[in-house]
């Protein structure tokens, strides 16, 4: 099965914050930005099609610092079976993130944790 044309682009790169009005007002003081999309558990910025994503976590949670990658897919269920047939290594079941929007984490062989998901709208 060609899994290539289920990959449609990317969302944007997610970090995980322990202080989202901290974070927002480091990217409006610092980089003049506002953002696309705010809430105390999700914020967007919009660099030209690529979107910064932060995501709160437990203020007492530490962030290891490094960013996951979210790509966008058409049918997400169908791409995470065969992906697992192929031996790639699910860190989260299929989860609904948000009203019509689905993920899955996997990681690579490097140890790095990236995103698949759709939105169903």
């Amino acid at each position: 099965m060609d899994l290539s044309k289920n990959f449609t682009g990317t969302y944007g790169t997610m970090y995980y914050v322990n202080d989202m009005k901290k974070a927002v007002q480091y990217y409006k003081d610092n980089f003049n930005l506002t953002p696309e999309e705010e809430s105390e558990g999700w914020t967007t910025y919009d660099f030209n099609g690529h979107r910064l994503c932060l995501h709160a976590t437990d203020a007492d949670s530490s962030s290891d610092g490094k960013g996951i990658l979210i790509i966008n897919v058409k049918n997400l269920e169908e791409t995470v079976s065969e992906l697992k047939k192929r031996g790639v290594e699910f860190v989260t079941d299929i989860t609904n993130v948000c009203e019509g929007g689905y993920s899955a984490d996997y990681k690579d062989p490097s140890g790095n944790v990236m995103s698949l998901f759709e939105y169903k709208g």
